[in-house]
Parts: C-alpha cells; sequence; structure tokens
C-alpha cells in the first residue's frame, strides 16, 4: 500500500503533466485513488475517485459544448466531438497516452492492473478536481488542450 507522500509525489507528476497546479493537493490525490483504497491522512471516500469523475465528465461536456458554441459549430458537429472525445474509450487512451495509469493506486483486489474504465475514470477525476480545486471551466481548458481533449479529432 503506497503512504501518503508517495502520493504526494504522483500529484506532483500530474501536475507537471497537466499544467496545473493544484492549490488544495489534496484534491488531486483524491482523483488518484480508486475505490477500496484507504490512505492514512487522505480523506476516505466510499466510491474513491468516482464522485470527481462525475464532477470531470459534466465539465469536460460543458467545456466542448462551450467550446462548440463559441465556434459557431453546428449541434451536430459538437454532438460528434462529445462522443468522440468524452468516450470512455478515447479518455482511457488519453491517460495511458500521458502515463497517467503509472499515478494511479488501485485497489489492492486488482492486483497493480489499471482497467480502461479505472483509466478512464481517473482521466475525469483528474478534470473535475482541477474544477473543484479552481471553481473555473476556464482553469480546466488548458489542462484539456494538454490532454487533447479541447476540440475537434
Amino acid at each position: 500500500m503506497p503512504s501518503f507522500s508517495s502520493l504526494a509525489d504522483k500529484v506532483q507528476t500530474a501536475q507537471l503533466t497537466l499544467g496545473y497546479t493544484f492549490d488544495n493537493p489534496t484534491i488531486g490525490m483524491g482523483a488518484l485513488v480508486t475505490p477500496g483504497v484507504a490512505l492514512p491522512g487522505l480523506p476516505t471516500r466510499m466510491d474513491g475517485h468516482k464522485e470527481l469523475a462525475l464532477v470531470g465528465d459534466a465539465v469536460l461536456k460543458l467545456a466542448l459544448t462551450l467550446a462548440g458554441y463559441e465556434a459557431g459549430r453546428s449541434r451536430e458537429v459538437t454532438s460528434n466531438i462529445l462522443q468522440t472525445k468524452a468516450s470512455n474509450v478515447n479518455l482511457a487512451l488519453v491517460g495511458r497516452r500521458m502515463g497517467l495509469d503509472e499515478l494511479v493506486i488501485v485497489n489492492p483486489s486488482q492486483a497493480g492492473m489499471v482497467s480502461d474504465k479505472v483509466m478512464a475514470n481517473t482521466v475525469e477525476a483528474l478534470i473535475g478536481a482541477v474544477y473543484m480545486d479552481s471553481n473555473s471551466v476556464d482553469a480546466v481548458r488548458p489542462v484539456l488542450a494538454a490532454m487533447g481533449l479541447d476540440g475537434p479529432a
């Protein structure tokens, strides 16, 4: 089981990867911890990072929809971008391409394996963590750009 300090190191790496520095690193830590993991010093949530992932999913869709509106894209084009960019398949690919799978703290029953679903949830959780830390969709946009999630494919 990793320690609180090793999780802090993982958040530092995530910050460098995402190009965002958390004002409250504990929020970033929460994004990297899957359900069923308890670490001393970290507030425990029954669903691990799933609550942040739910926020991240909504913020990702909002940011992509706003970008489509601001660019004057049709609803159909924006909808297609949402279906492609916000899909779990794409989010898992993005997370692995960025090396985020190396930062996830998985439930011991997963034997260190980061499934595609967990990877997609982690990407969403990191997006949600940035939003919760900043309370700003505008702060999330550069993170989405760093992830390649900011516009048409």
